[in-house]
């Protein structure tokens, strides 16, 4: 008897050291409060960067499925965001005429060529950060259509028609290489379709010419259509690049330098973990019921072509040729805007008188590039 008793003395008193760590454990992580990841310190996590004594809340309208747009939302992923007490919220778009139009909805949006030259131009949008320059931009057609056999045959295009989300960078590009052709869009019939459904229309068996982007033109690619070019063989990735409110960006100056400086830090993270920020990519496709497998989401990843923070740094504080509408020299990072825009204004989408008001107001601004420099030490 004496034995079961301090047998059971012995158990009791186990459970009771079992207890008492598990309740310490429970006091150094309080319950709701996240850790950093295994290997990684909060120092490590801010990435060079000095954390906000107070949250900071900021919204973020992002293009689904457009690497460029991730680079925010890769930072949140991996821990760099809490860690710096910023809460961002995001917004997922489709499109980018939709993203212009939410502009009550987001503080800062992240969009394409086409969304910069529209928010430039009728929009009060300051552009602060370029954050691509994209190179797949794709032109494909049918394997088994005459434009394929001889694709540099500029008889074989008059009349095509072509799948493309109009007034955007695939209409640049498109238009790029039928003037190679000595051709231009009005030789050819477009039909519109933004990028997300581009390829499920042509698909469907709509269209001789099928102009895409990112995932799903490797897509594309991958159900068998033929790749005729892309803007980086034709020389002319269009830019991509984000807009902030003025109001939003006056108020909270260091705030968006801030997310911008991680965004570009994101950018060289990505160069450095591809497999981590394509595992990362699929996942959000998969969520959001965009067309992606991951053997889509690691070539796209692989492809993206956003300016590091020097890169950025550069296009925004380096002056270019002097521009007679600005009456100044223009930052590169404008002149690589213009490259599209006077595209655009050739269409008849936006007039000259246009183009000189957003140059002469200064709605490209370099005062972030300028505080991410301060802020990084650069």
């Amino acid at each position: 008897m004496k034995k079961f008793l301090a047998l059971l003395l012995a158990l009791c008193m186990v459970f009771a050291l079992a207890a008492c760590g598990e309740a310490e454990t429970e006091e150094t992580t309080p319950a709701g409060e996240e850790t950093a990841p295994a290997g990684e310190t909060d120092e490590e996590l801010t990435w060079g960067l000095t954390p906000f004594e107070e949250t900071q809340h900021i919204r973020m309208g992002l293009f689904t499925g457009s690497v460029h747009s991730y680079m925010a939302y890769f930072a949140e992923q991996l821990g760099v965001l809490d860690a710096l007490n910023i809460d961002a919220e995001f917004m997922w778009f489709t499109g980018g005429p939709a993203m212009l139009e939410a502009g009550n909805d987001w503080d800062i949006c992240t969009l394409g060529l086409g969304g910069i030259a529209t928010g430039l131009s009728t929009y009060d949008y300051v552009f602060i950060e370029n954050t691509d320059y994209e190179d797949n931009m794709a032109i494909f057609v049918r394997p088994d259509s005459e434009i394929a056999k001889d694709p540099e045959n500029p008889e074989v295009w008059k009349g095509a028609e072509c799948v493309y989300a109009l007034g955007t960078t695939a209409q640049f590009v498109l238009s790029a290489y039928l003037n190679t052709l000595g051709l231009s869009l009005a030789d050819v019939e477009s039909i519109n379709a933004d990028n997300a459904n581009a390829l499920t229309v042509f698909s469907g068996g709509t269209g001789d010419v099928l102009c895409c982007w990112n995932a799903i033109a490797f897509s594309a690619e991958d159900a068998g259509y033929v790749r005729v070019t892309d803007a980086g063989t034709l020389g002319v990735a269009p830019i991509c690049g984000s807009f902030v409110h003025p109001d939003f960006l006056e108020e909270n100056h260091t705030l968006v330098s801030t997310m911008v400086a991680v965004c570009r830090l994101a950018t060289e993270w990505t160069y450095e973990n591809p497999d981590e920020a394509a595992s990362i990519y699929y996942d959000h496709c998969m969520e959001e019921g965009f067309l992606c497998t991951e053997d889509v989401a690691k070539r796209t990843v692989e492809w993206y072509a956003g300016p590091t923070v020097d890169e950025f740094i550069e296009r925004f504080t380096t002056e270019g040729e002097y521009n007679e509408e600005a009456g100044r020299n223009l930052l590169l990072v404008e002149e690589d805007i213009l490259q599209g825009y006077n595209f655009f204004l050739n269409e008849g989408n936006y007039t000259v008188e246009q183009r000189a008001a957003w140059l002469k107001d200064g709605k490209v601004d370099n005062s972030v590039a300028l505080e991410v420099k301060e802020l990084l030490g650069r």
